[in-house]
């Protein structure tokens, strides 16, 4: 299986919260996971998104290409559940 390790990469960031989120729930330590936490873990996913967005638009051909196909759409899947996430996070807060 052949990826992109840019795309990867970003993609990866941008479900920072989902891993962020995670961890502070099974380690029980939610209360430490302030609004201040969340705004700066949500900010750094979105622009991890955006940055794949960038990545994905300007290496369409390679990323689609036999080779990538399947890798780059559990990735788009991957990156649009962090953001639906985010959305959801952010409204909590």
């Amino acid at each position: 299986m052949n990826f992109n390790k840019l795309y990867a990469i970003c993609c990866g960031l941008s479900a920072l919260t989902i891993f962020t989120t995670y961890i502070f729930v099974y380690y029980k330590n939610l209360e430490h996971f302030t609004s201040e936490l969340q705004y700066g873990v949500i900010t750094i996913s979105t622009i991890a998104f955006i940055c794949s967005l960038v990545v994905l638009i300007k290496k369409a051909k390679l990323l689609f290409s036999k080779d990538y196909i399947y890798t780059t759409i559990i990735l788009i899947l991957i990156s649009i559940l962090a953001m639906w996430y985010n959305q959801f996070l952010f409204v909590r807060i």
